[in-house]
């Protein structure tokens, strides 16, 4: 390989990545990040969406590293050049690095990380998230079952890492406690992980017990929190803060790798450094981000709790507090990196 061609960056989403979302459009990645639509689950044949004109373009366009339909500003991967993103140079051997070398679009495999997004049905109603409660409707439900069947059918054969869920609670989902509870390994010849992404406070003993054939496959999980005290996690997320601490604690002794998010917000962002002291207690990582508008604030709601926009009147304190609380170890700013390198 030409000495160049090392030091390329590419980024694996578009080549392994398949999120589905509730009207069964599929993504290559976060859309926040990556808005093009590969297909319809609903609609459309697997090959269809998963090798069709748009993911080939997609694919094209980490080729030729013009990233022409990422986000470079919102996406934490392309700010801090953290994995799916990396140099050509650092891939092994093998037939994915060839892929890359030979500049394919057509893939030889399958989607390998399933990100399953299409119920978004949860426990809680957090403003950085969602307007209000939701619960998928008769007719979301039989959707999002339709989805589930396929994912099992055609998509679990491929698969390595299963993640449940880009949104909505895997334990208030009954389509993703289904998976879940009645997981098969056999249909899943090729899995090597299980991510949850929860809020944590229907995930105690009970539930975990519910899935036990697939709790060797849960290696890695993410508790949403965005408080560090009882205060504030009544204001961005209504939930009971003592019954979450009894959860985490009965999670801290799982053999899973947990990290504790937060969404750093103008009401929050204090109490960074203690929420690095609460994971901490529990052996925990931690992930910060910023906070996005999914349509549930007005502009000026938004741009009130934005702290991390540079305009913001408490940003210089924000900031401070930021500076500090990257420096911990197992500490992930994501996109608030880019704060920190203006």
């Amino acid at each position: 390989m030409k000495p160049e061609n090392c030091q390329r960056i590419i980024c694996h989403n578009p080549f392994e990545w398949f999120e589905i979302h509730p009207d069964g459009q599929v993504f290559a990645c976060c859309p926040a990040w990556l808005k093009r639509s590969l297909g319809n689950l609903l609609t459309d044949d697997l090959d269809d969406i998963w090798n069709g004109t748009t993911a080939r373009d997609l694919r094209r366009s980490i080729h030729d590293s013009s990233f022409r339909h990422c986000n470079r500003r919102r996406c934490p991967r392309l700010v801090n050049g953290t994995a799916p993103v990396g140099k050509l140079g650092e891939l092994e051997k093998g037939v994915f690095r060839d892929v890359f070398e030979a500049k394919q679009t057509r893939l030889p495999w399958g989607p390998q990380k399933l990100n399953l997004c299409y119920d978004r049905s949860c426990n809680l109603a957090c403003s950085s998230c969602r307007s209000g409660f939701y619960a998928a409707s008769d007719e979301e439900q039989f959707r999002a079952d339709y989805l589930s069947d396929r994912v099992r059918r055609e998509l679990a054969p491929h698969a390595r890492q299963l993640i449940i869920s880009g949104t909505g609670d895997p334990f208030a989902s009954s389509s993703y406690r289904r998976l879940l509870e009645e997981f098969v390994p056999r249909e899943y010849p090729h899995l090597e992980s299980i991510h949850l992404h929860s809020n944590g406070l229907l995930w105690d003993s009970a539930a975990w017990q519910s899935m036990q054939a697939a709790q060797p496959f849960v290696r890695t999980a993410e508790i949403s929190i965005d408080a560090a005290s009882a205060e504030i996690y009544s204001l961005n997320r209504g939930g009971d803060f003592d019954l979450l601490l009894d959860n985490l604690t009965f999670l801290a002794r799982l053999p899973i790798a947990i990290t504790l998010s937060f969404v750093v917000q103008q009401n929050n962002y204090r109490e960074m450094a203690d929420f690095v002291s609460l994971a901490q207690g529990f052996d925990f990582a931690v992930y910060f981000s910023q906070l996005v508008n999914w349509g549930t604030f007005r502009r000026e709601e938004f741009l009130r709790r934005a702290v991390h926009l540079p305009d913001h009147p408490e940003h210089a304190a924000f900031c401070s507090v930021l500076g500090e609380v990257a420096k911990q170890e197992r500490v992930d700013v994501g996109n608030l990196q880019s704060v920190l390198n203006r």
